[in-house]
């Protein structure tokens, strides 16, 4: 391939990123559940009943999107709030035997469409590609700071 600048490279990730996203998203969707609901219900299969402020903490979410996406997993019988039992004052979020079982099929759906996508490169390509982003990924993790003073 050509040299490519790191600009014009950068542009083909975010094109790649957001139709990777929405291929893997819409195969999650016709399984039953989105990406972003996925998320929600595996924070909560792996770590049970959350308060919501946890729950956007360490997904990374404002409480707005949580509050959403709660909300629209509730209407489909996915989650359920309860109180919690240590203090009645508040409230955590649960997932239901109906959220487990919906997150099981859209996870099987996004493997899948993972392997659709991925499984065209043989695997010293797929090994390459992995090195560069666990790279790219340790830089902005180590140091994000860096790349700001680096302009």
């Amino acid at each position: 391939m050509e040299d490519i600048s790191s600009v014009d490279l950068g542009q083909l990730y975010l094109e790649l990123h957001h139709r990777f996203y929405r291929l893997v998203d819409e195969a999650m969707v016709s399984a039953g559940l989105s990406l972003s609901r996925a998320k929600v219900l595996k924070q909560l299969h792996e770590n049970g009943p959350m308060k919501q402020v946890a729950l956007a903490a360490t997904l990374g979410l404002a409480g707005r999107s949580v509050t959403d996406a709660v909300d629209a997993l509730e209407r489909q019988s996915f989650a359920v709030r309860k109180v919690d039992p240590n203090d009645r004052r508040v409230w955590l979020v649960d997932i239901t035997s109906a959220g487990t079982t919906a997150l099981t099929n859209a996870m099987a759906a996004k493997t899948r469409a993972m392997q659709d996508i991925f499984g065209a490169l043989d695997a010293p390509a797929r090994a390459e590609l992995a090195r560069l982003l666990v790279s790219l990924r340790d830089r902005l993790t180590h140091d994000p700071g860096e790349l700001h003073a680096q302009q």
